[in-house]
């Protein structure tokens, strides 16, 4: 990222500090590379370089992010709906941060278990490890630190807890009378899965 491109919160030496707001304005301007005052996805992308280890949030958790905060459905971000985005991030940051207790930059499945009971979704070991090897697989931004144990980064954390949180708000409306069980065909179990793609 280069002087023109710093994030929020990060000054150059000798200027005068600027409010949050003016730092995320200048910030927006400059990765608005095609001076739309819009963001593309792919522009988003270059924005959220949030990853312990420099790199860009994966395609998937953009497209999920555009979807949540695309409000006016124009299919680019503009400034207000980037600044609730990055008000958002920054929220999911400190999570991350308060969950990766071995301050990995990682949150392995055992962080990951706590995380989603903090959120009060119990879920199981065998569940849990399920979904940290498809982000493992499918992103790639997994660090393998023992055999059959992986982590996961900060935007596949985001992407599984947002996940996990639709899926869940999906399922408790088809189960009528709460108990942890609902009755579904077919048909009506493909339409649930298109619709949390």
């Amino acid at each position: 990222m280069s002087n023109s491109q710093k994030a929020p919160g990060q000054q150059a030496s000798g200027q005068q500090p600027q409010t949050p707001e003016a730092q995320l304005q200048q910030y927006f301007n400059a990765i608005d590379v095609d001076r739309t005052n819009c963001l593309s996805p792919a522009e988003l992308q270059r924005a959220l370089v949030l990853n312990c280890d420099g790199s860009t949030f994966n395609f998937d958790t953009i497209q999920l992010l555009f979807n949540m905060f695309d409000s006016d459905r124009s299919g680019t971000i503009h400034f207000q709906e980037f600044s609730s985005l990055w008000r958002y991030i920054e929220d999911w940051k400190k999570i991350f941060v308060a969950f990766d207790r071995d301050n990995s930059g990682f949150i392995d499945p055992n962080e990951l278990k706590s995380a989603l009971l903090a959120f009060g979704f119990n879920i199981s070991d065998r569940l849990i490890q399920i979904f940290v090897r498809k982000y493992k697989i499918r992103h790639g931004g997994v660090q393998k630190h023992a055999p059959m144990t992986y982590s996961v980064n900060f935007d596949n954390f985001v992407q599984i807890c947002v996940s996990i949180k639709t899926m869940t708000q999906t399922f408790r409306a088809i189960d009528n009378d709460s108990d942890g069980w609902a009755k579904i065909n077919y048909e009506q179990m493909l339409e649930l899965i298109l619709k949390n793609l």
